[in-house]
């Protein structure tokens, strides 16, 4: 059964929808209602979120974060329904520069601390669910898709998500070492073909020496590896009490990092700027109604609701009552001093209320009252 009551769903509304992704855990969907452009997400039949989670979020209006609009249950599906952010998803970006992948790093930390405060943990970092979007500053992280039941994807999942434990502050942050590692490198730590095979890789982070990886990839400066290396050690640990307490210490690390490459807070700005810059100008981001590049245009995946014929008698009704009103007023000001006949407006009156029982009565029918 419905979840949403039938005169507040945005989806009723909707003109126009392209299906954007079609995944495992969701279908995605970009529609446009009433002018505005959504992305809406169909969840499957296994898959959900926390209720609690996104109910906390739709009220909350914090740089950095989508902004979430409905979410409910339609046809016996669970879907959300958020603002559309018009960007590029970090996942599609081969490789991000170092000093720019700590400044969107401190952003988006920023962002997680205002979520930690209020006790919210995303429960899914990873590339797909940042979006880099072109800004004044140069460069905006925008996060988006909290509240997810599970662990996730499950290669930037923190080893305790792999024992059925839920999002915390200490996941969160494990899962940002491994998608800085996505960002910098261009692909991800830890591959394998099955759940089983990520938790047994997962479980033995300790022993993967990142820093030394780095260096035999001849692609990074002894500044860039120097400035890494604490926030591998730090952030990449098996253990959840061995990782920063929380995203405010990580930024503490970062802050240090970024010294460490003498990014200043000039240097960071013109690096943000050049890098966006770049970045848009060979491929800007994907704005809806999208182009053959994000899909085609499809059919809405649920049952949009009739407007109920009797607000529109309502509405008759109401404008037939100001009508004789206006008659009436036109009437004196015509006959001037002369008293309009009384029993004429009697009539009148008595006649006009009779039409709005009639038009009470058809909205009985139309609602089967008998």
């Amino acid at each position: 059964m419905d979840s949403v009551p039938h005169q507040s769903s945005i989806l009723d509304k909707v003109r126009e929808c392209m299906l954007l992704h079609h995944g495992g855990e969701a279908d995605v969907y970009g529609v446009v209602a009433d002018g505005n452009e959504y992305v809406l997400k169909w969840y499957g039949s296994e898959n959900r979120f926390d209720e609690s989670v996104i109910e906390t979020l739709s009220h909350l209006n914090i740089p950095g974060l989508y902004r979430i609009r409905e979410s409910g249950v339609r046809e016996n599906t669970t879907y959300l329904l958020y603002d559309f952010v018009q960007g590029m998803s970090s996942a599609e970006v081969p490789q991000i520069p170092v000093a720019v992948a700590l400044l969107l790093l401190r952003e988006l930390g920023r962002t997680l601390e205002a979520l930690s405060c209020r006790n919210i943990h995303h429960g899914d970092l990873n590339p797909s669910n940042v979006i880099l979007c072109p800004s004044k500053g140069g460069l905006q992280a925008v996060l988006i898709d909290c509240g997810i039941v599970g662990p996730g994807a499950l290669a930037y999942a923190a080893p305790e998500r792999f024992q059925g434990k839920p999002a915390s502050v200490k996941s969160d942050l494990f899962s940002t070492g491994l998608m800085l590692f996505r960002w910098v490198v261009g692909h991800d730590l830890l591959e394998a073909n099955n759940y089983d095979g990520y938790a047994a890789q997962v479980a033995s982070i300790d022993n993967i020496d990142v820093t030394g990886f780095l260096y035999g990839m001849g692609c990074f400066s002894a500044l860039e590896l120097s400035a890494l290396d604490q926030l591998w050690k730090s952030l990449l640990r098996f253990e959840a009490g061995e990782r920063p307490e929380d995203f405010d210490e990580l930024d503490e690390l970062l802050e240090i990092a970024l010294s460490t490459l003498g990014v200043g807070e000039v240097t960071a700005q013109t690096s943000l700027q050049h890098f966006s810059e770049k970045l848009f100008d060979e491929k800007t981001g994907r704005k809806f109604p999208a182009s053959a590049l994000d899909g085609e245009k499809t059919a809405i995946p649920y049952r949009k609701r009739d407007v109920q014929p009797q607000k529109k008698i309502r509405k008759f009704a109401i404008l037939g009552f100001f009508g004789l009103i206006l008659l009436l007023v036109a009437l004196w000001l015509a006959f001037g001093t002369k008293s309009p006949d009384i029993d004429a407006t009697g009539n009148l009156l008595l006649e006009k209320s009779r039409n709005l029982e009639s038009v009470d009565s058809q909205e009985d029918i139309l609602r089967g009252v008998p």
